[in-house]
């Protein structure tokens, strides 16, 4: 977890930083992404990925799946990162600065990353694996508490456009990220050395 934490810091900060020196950075958006509204409170659900992000790591409930776990946050992490060095992005719009409690969340996520390294979403990609393994660990019985789960995730993904930090072709990348990375932990055998689940 400490490893990957320091991953994610170094690489994209360096990442950022790498786009921001770029003479020309790309963009997905669209005229569709012209009509997604900016709420500043979204910035919440948004950050509350950060918290349930190293927690997920303590509920694998084996060694196997820890480190199934931990390959597919690695992948997912070197897959976006190499996406943003290839292909610089940056973000079109004139970000709001709103004021009160979300207003510093905002102030203090944008003084850790320019507004950058937009596809894919690393945010959203992450998500994904963060979805599933919280997802197998609740109780097959506790229906409510999945439904819970699904629709927390889902307002984390909203924020991610609400929140203007990426657009809905960022989001829909780092989906497919996320899932081709699950994909390959769980369904393609791992190497010699690794313990199968």
């Amino acid at each position: 977890m400490l490893l990957l934490g320091a991953m994610f810091i170094h690489g994209y900060s360096w990442t950022n930083h790498w786009a921001a020196s770029q003479a020309h950075t790309y963009s997905l958006h669209g005229r569709w992404d012209e009509a997604i509204p900016f709420w500043a409170w979204s910035i919440w659900p948004y950050l509350a990925l950060n918290l349930l992000y190293p927690l997920t790591f303590f509920l694998c409930p084996t060694r196997s799946a820890l480190r199934r776990h931990a390959l597919a946050i690695a992948l997912v992490q070197a897959a976006c990162m190499l996406a943003f060095v290839c292909w610089p992005t940056g973000n079109v719009r004139v970000l709001l600065q709103p004021e009160g409690a979300s207003g510093l969340l905002f102030a203090q996520l944008r003084a850790f990353e320019a507004p950058f390294n937009m596809a894919p979403s690393l945010h959203a990609a992450v998500l994904v694996v963060v979805w599933q393994t919280w997802r197998q660990s609740l109780q097959a019985d506790a229906a409510a508490v999945r439904w819970l789960w699904n629709g927390a995730c889902g307002l984390i993904l909203v924020s991610t456009l609400t929140t203007w930090q990426h657009d809905l072709l960022d989001v829909l990348a780092g989906l497919l990220v996320g899932a081709l990375a699950l994909w390959i932990t769980h369904c393609v055998p791992l190497p010699r050395g690794l313990p199968r689940a």
